[in-house]
């Protein structure tokens, strides 16, 4: 008799839960053909139902996420789209177009954090789409400066393309960020070899190398300038000490000419000028006064 009961008692469980569902689905349906009629008050209303009930399986419940980012797209509430997408895709919603919604949206708020978790949502639940994605996220880290994260990509593009200047120059910024310019110069290296006149490429490794020249410039004065009464001596150790500051400005020089002369980094022209100030090159100067 008591097994019975128990009997009893989980078939009538199962009927209710099986009616639940079948409640669940018809109310999403209604949702869906208030939206097909334009009634999107409507259907977001029923949405937003469903997602209250918090007592259905997670493939139900990322479908009403879904409906009501389409209702609140539509209704040209745009936040409130993003949020129901992205709570879409973290029940792992099974359509593409959710993902690529949320994409797209994310991307125009410029909510990157939202953007980021999408595309790689994206490659999770669809790896056919791993490199448009990769290219994607490094587009991404390089917009935002997150240099660990975009050397790591630029890693796993340059597996795809290995000649790619864009992704090689990728690399270069990122290795010259993280304060491993030698290897950064290297990249540079095969991006000019490929592109000679490659404005950023030219750029930074021109800007690079006058930095450098620079700090040795800067130093050298210093000590002299510490020095209470200087004479013939010191002075003749001073222009020694930054010849190797100037060696560094001779070879920074080609490169930041062609930077300077693509038109892409007009702030340039100041600092041409006074690379050959400091060579001592007034006529070579002048052209960037």
């Amino acid at each position: 008799m008591f097994f019975r009961i128990i009997s009893i008692a989980v078939l009538t469980l199962l009927l209710a839960t099986s009616a639940y569902a079948q409640d669940f689905d018809d109310m999403l349906t209604d949702a869906k053909l208030a939206m097909m009629d334009g009634n999107y008050e409507e259907g977001l209303k029923i949405c937003k139902e469903l997602i209250a009930a918090e007592n259905a399986d997670s493939v139900q419940v990322a479908e009403a996420y879904a409906s009501a980012g389409m209702a609140s797209e539509a209704l040209k509430n745009r936040p409130d789209a993003i949020n129901y997408y992205a709570k879409a895709v973290e029940y792992q919603v099974p359509q593409l177009d959710i993902y690529d919604k949320l994409i797209s949206l994310s991307k125009s708020e410029k909510n990157d954090s939202i953007y980021e978790i999408a595309l790689m949502e994206k490659s999770k639940a669809f790896p056919e789409y791993e490199e448009d994605i990769t290219k994607s996220l490094a587009n991404l880290y390089a917009k935002n400066q997150q240099y660990d994260k975009l050397l790591n990509y630029s890693d796993k593009l340059l597996e795809w393309y290995p000649s790619e200047t864009k992704y090689l120059f990728f690399k270069a910024v990122s290795l010259q960020n993280l304060n491993r310019f030698d290897e950064a110069k290297e990249y540079y290296g095969k991006v000019l070899e490929l592109d000679p006149d490659h404005p950023g490429a030219n750029m930074s490794i021109g800007l690079a190398l006058y930095n450098q020249g620079s700090e040795i410039f800067s130093a050298r004065k210093k000590e002299y300038e510490a020095i209470a009464k200087p004479d013939r001596v010191d002075y003749s150790k001073y222009n020694k000490g930054i010849e190797a500051g100037k060696k560094l400005y001779r070879e920074a020089a080609p490169y930041l000419i062609k930077a300077y002369e693509s038109g892409s980094y007009p702030s340039l022209k100041r600092v041409l000028f006074n690379l050959y100030i400091l060579l001592e090159e007034k006529d070579k100067a002048e052209p960037y006064r």
